[in-house]
């Protein structure tokens, strides 16, 4: 466990309270105009609820990782060049869904929430259960998964970006080592 945790965990609650509901906003306009969810207050409070456990969740697991908060380091760097990736498609992607709502399946949030919604009415198996009716555990579980679909597809572009930052330093480091080429494999 990371000893400054309590010091990173406000600075990971603030990122993450930008982040989470900025990635949660395509979901959010996509549950209101395809399952009303605007006539159902009690739906978008069990989204809020979601969101906050996502962002409390996040933030102690950021927090506990040293390595995502010390300054410079490749994973932290790659973290952020993913989050602000996100940010640009969930920008984008609320942008398109307010100006031509008809290009939903365009969206990459549309088919996390569909799988998500698919997976927890065949989980439930019953009429209520269904996430159009509005009720507390259907939303709260298919906001859950949406959001962990998502967060797994963010911490591969992290681990991604990752290698990269990594590669782009180790080939600096030779380069100014009096290397005059970069390494290269041999045929």
């Amino acid at each position: 466990m990371n000893p400054d945790f309590a010091k990173h965990f406000i600075r990971q609650l603030r990122f993450w309270a930008l982040h989470v509901p900025l990635n949660a906003l395509p979901s959010f306009i996509i549950s209101i105009s395809v399952f009303r969810f605007d006539k159902q207050p009690s739906a978008i409070v069990t989204m809020f609820a979601a969101i906050a456990i996502f962002i409390l969740g996040l933030a102690t697991i950021a927090a506990m990782i040293p390595d995502l908060n010390r300054d410079g380091h490749p994973l932290k760097r790659g973290l952020r060049a993913a989050m602000m990736l996100r940010a640009w498609i969930s920008g984008l992607s609320s942008a398109m869904l307010v100006i031509a709502p008809p290009v939903m399946t365009l969206i990459p949030d549309f088919w996390c929430g569909y799988l998500s919604a698919a997976f927890v009415e065949g989980l439930l198996k019953s009429s209520s259960a269904k996430v159009s009716t509005g009720t507390f555990l259907p939303v709260m579980l298919t906001t859950a998964l949406e959001g962990l679909i998502i967060a797994i597809a963010i911490a591969m572009m992290t681990f991604f970006l990752c290698l990269y930052f990594q590669s782009r330093e180790r080939r600096k480091a030779f380069t100014s080592a009096g290397s005059r080429a970069p390494l290269r494999r041999s045929s």
